[in-house]
């Protein structure tokens, strides 16, 4: 069973409502790039609780659920181990524009495995919220795909986001206008 259908069937066996997110949803959205983990939103706090994931740890996999600080920008995070070595990251998402996203993902065939991805100018939006050097290199590479489609659904979108996020995108249309 791949890693993408054993994190679905635990969160679908609690009804969460989740996404595949990061660079592998980048990749199934049109820029594929190299990555070796698995990335998931879901707004059910009850990821955190160790059991819901005893399926898998019967399985051999190490599961360690943290609860965010008040300030993290996430509730918590699930890492996970497969036994093979490869890892995945369950985070816990916080904002009501986070779970727009989840409610606006579409199941799409990723790996041979079907599951949720978040609209292209919505992980736009999730890759501008982490912030990170590589995920705003991820933003102008979606970019890419469709620039003038994208730019208005992000415009759309983004002041239902953080002030820093609709600053960085701002910056970000500035630096690539065709």
């Amino acid at each position: 069973m791949s890693v993408i259908d054993a994190v679905s069937r635990v969160l679908q066996s609690i009804g969460a409502l989740y996404a595949l997110i990061g660079a592998r949803a980048v990749g199934a959205r049109g820029h594929p790039r190299m990555t070796l983990d698995y990335d998931f939103l879901t707004t059910d706090a009850r990821v955190l609780q160790l059991d819901t994931w005893n399926d898998l740890r019967e399985k051999g996999a190490t599961v360690d659920p943290r609860k965010g600080d008040y300030d993290d920008p996430i509730a918590g995070v699930v890492h996970i181990t497969f036994p093979s070595g490869v890892e995945a990251d369950v985070l816990l998402a916080t904002w009501k524009w986070e779970l727009e996203i989840l409610e606006r993902s579409q199941p799409l065939n990723v790996g041979g495995s079907v599951v949720p991805v978040p609209l292209t100018s919505d992980l736009i939006l999730l890759k501008l919220a982490a912030g990170g050097p590589i995920d705003l290199q991820d933003v102008v590479a979606l970019l890419a795909t469709d620039y003038e489609r994208l730019v208005v659904e992000v415009d759309g979108k983004v002041d239902g986001v953080r002030p820093d996020v609709s600053a960085a995108w701002t910056l970000i249309k500035q630096s690539t206008r065709e």
